[in-house]
């Protein structure tokens, strides 16, 4: 099961690494949140092509002068009784790095099984799913030393700007920069293609498409309903809907099955739920109908492909909506929205504060349900404001 061609050996690898070589090709450098030195399992998820395995790559060559290293992507592995003999015979590295493990049946038995027998260095694991991975995080990180579970996401509007700045693509125009981070979102080869126009190349969603359905089939589910279930969130993104209703609209059929391949998108972080919740306690009404966001604009637009509509209507504010429910849950996670027969509020943490979101350059118009609920803080995210002045 170990490789005989163990690259990081080579002291020139990096030199040569198709992923580090696609790094530096790049118009600009994304910032890695850090390299892991302390002894711990460090599980790393996040989507496809995001940077997961560059980030790998980059821990790897942070510590191969000094430590005995292990790399290796999963893909080819069957199961967690292969894993576990690859584990038996590498036990010795300071280092082990092991990429999309994810879709390995049954890991966390595997790496449960090694971390109690003792391994006291850094291991590194990481997936672009998390229907196994969050579970077996939830096991492991604490077992031993440092560690912890982490996400690699698109790049949100700050890091847009950022490497924006790099390229010199930047204008001075903040409502035009949110316009192209509105065409392009945040996964860098789609910033890198859009370039200073802020449009990525035509090849990009449907890259990215390719991807995601990989994955789902992967996951044993059926591609064709994914696409189905997208184009419906798409048409429904900024109104709650129920499985009922998903369900209708498709040939699922079964809400359950809905339930089933919406979890499935939302661990390909593709999608986020957002719940009704109760304006004085933030419970979640798991029984009122959801919204449904998806986690960044490119996929926005994969679905609208899908749908067949190449210039959306009102897309700015589709896509505006979605995108603060993303920084949203960045930072708060937890938060819902409220809606009453006076009107809605987009965004609301119970007791402390809602953000209403109006993508225009004047608002002039909030419900009633907004204006009576009190709360110690309210925001409207306007284009003046947008992503700028946040709840504390």
């Amino acid at each position: 099961m170990q490789p005989t061609d163990l690259f990081w050996e080579n002291s020139d690898w990096e030199k040569t690494d198709k992923h580090l070589l696609a790094v530096r090709s790049m118009p600009f450098s994304r910032k890695w949140p850090f390299i892991p030195t302390k002894t711990g399992l460090y599980v790393i998820r996040g989507p496809r092509q995001v940077g997961k395995t560059s980030w790998l790559k980059a821990i790897l060559s942070a510590h191969c002068s000094q430590k005995k290293c292990f790399y290796l992507s999963c893909e080819e592995i069957i199961d967690f009784r292969d894993l576990g003999r690859l584990l038996s015979s590498i036990k010795k590295c300071e280092l082990i790095i092991l990429d999309e493990i994810s879709f390995i049946d049954g890991w966390d038995r595997a790496i449960k099984h090694f971390i109690d027998g003792g391994y006291d260095g850094i291991l590194c694991v990481s997936g672009s799913h998390a229907y196994d991975l969050e579970r077996g995080a939830d096991l492991m990180p604490g077992r031993f030393g440092g560690g912890g579970d982490f996400h690699l996401l698109p790049m949100s509007f700050e890091e847009f700007e950022d490497a924006r700045s790099q390229a010199n693509w930047r204008t001075d125009d903040r409502v035009s920069e949110l316009r192209a981070y509105f065409r392009s979102g945040g996964f860098p080869l789609a910033v890198s293609s859009a370039g200073a126009t802020g449009r990525p190349s035509k090849g990009v969603c449907s890259t990215y498409l390719k991807w995601i359905l990989g994955d789902v089939k992967k996951l044993g589910k059926d591609p064709n309903k994914i696409e189905e279930i997208l184009i419906q969130i798409y048409k429904t993104i900024q109104n709650p809907v129920s499985f009922q209703t998903l369900a209708k609209k498709t040939s699922i059929g079964s809400p359950n099955t809905v339930i089933d391949y919406i979890r499935v998108l939302e661990a390909s972080f593709c999608l986020r739920t957002l719940y009704a919740i109760d304006p004085n306690t933030g419970a979640r009404k798991h029984r009122s109908d959801k919204k449904f966001y998806f986690t960044d604009p490119l996929v926005y637009w994969i679905a609208a492909d899908l749908a067949g509509d190449k210039t959306p209507e009102h897309w700015e504010e589709a896509i505006a909506e979605l995108s603060a429910n993303e920084h949203l849950f960045r930072r708060f996670q937890r938060f819902g929205y409220f809606r009453t027969s006076k009107g809605e509020i987009d965004f609301m943490a119970a007791g402390k504060w809602a953000v209403e979101v109006k993508w225009a350059p004047v608002v002039t118009s909030l419900s009633k349900t907004f204006h009576d609920t009190q709360l110690p803080q309210k925001i409207v995210w306007s284009q003046s404001n947008f992503l700028d002045q946040w709840p504390s």
